[in-house]
């Protein structure tokens, strides 16, 4: 009885994971399409501060939705798992993804928004550095190279799930996200500024669909699991 218990236990941590993941990568995706007050495209710090609005950070602040989600998934697929040395790695990489972009996270919702606030000449070299408005800022470094570690988490626990119905499912698509995330984080280390061009748009709305497909079919698999108990 008490096997049963801790097993829900695991199998909980991937449901509630999964729900997390689909709140993390929903709002962003309908905010940027129909809500964010549009920033010009880059030239200046100074443009860049006189069309900012605070409400620019908010999706964000869905982004460690996203990531803790994404932390409890593998974490879930570990602590499932009948062979872990691969869960494990993955888990392990997905720790230091989930660093990398959380540190990015903390500069866009905290750090940006007080030097707006404050801005004065000297602030403009901080935040061409840091902005995510500017397609060559180190933030994209962090926030590629993070999900880079994260999508090689998820590929290397996708030899969890089995091999047919919708658990092959799952195993295909934890497998496409990996791939697509190392890409995007090789294709940021060769052109950093390629993120914000029309591939780059288009690379991360496909990347928003696959990782939200990725998590209603996770969250169906272990909650199928969960019932079958």
């Amino acid at each position: 009885m008490k096997e049963n218990s801790n097993e829900s236990t695991k199998y909980s941590i991937g449901i509630v994971g999964a729900f997390l993941v689909m709140l993390g990568t929903l709002f962003p995706s309908i905010f940027a399409i129909a809500l964010q007050p549009k920033q010009p495209f880059w030239e200046n710090a100074e443009i860049y501060v006189q069309n900012y609005h605070g409400i620019q950070s908010l999706p964000f602040y869905f982004g460690f939705f996203l990531i803790g989600g994404s932390l409890m998934l593998l974490l879930a697929v570990y602590l499932l798992s009948s062979s872990p040395s691969l869960p494990l790695f993955g888990l392990l990489s997905g720790i230091i993804g989930s660093a990398v972009v959380c540190i990015n996270y903390i500069i866009q919702t905290t750090y940006i928004p007080a030097i707006v606030e404050g801005f004065t000449s000297e602030h403009a070299i901080l935040i061409q550095a840091l902005s995510m408005a500017n397609p060559t800022s180190i933030a994209w470094a962090f926030e590629m190279w993070g999900y880079g570690f994260l999508g090689l988490g998820t590929w290397l626990a996708a030899s969890f799930f089995g091999r047919t119905g919708i658990e092959g499912f799952a195993r295909i698509l934890f497998i496409l996200n990996g791939i697509l995330s190392i890409v995007g984080a090789v294709w940021t280390a060769l052109d950093l500024g390629w993120v914000l061009t029309l591939p780059g748009y288009i690379c991360f709305g496909l990347w928003n669909l696959l990782y939200l497909v990725l998590s209603v079919v996770a969250f169906r698999v272990f909650f199928l699991r969960k019932k079958a108990m």
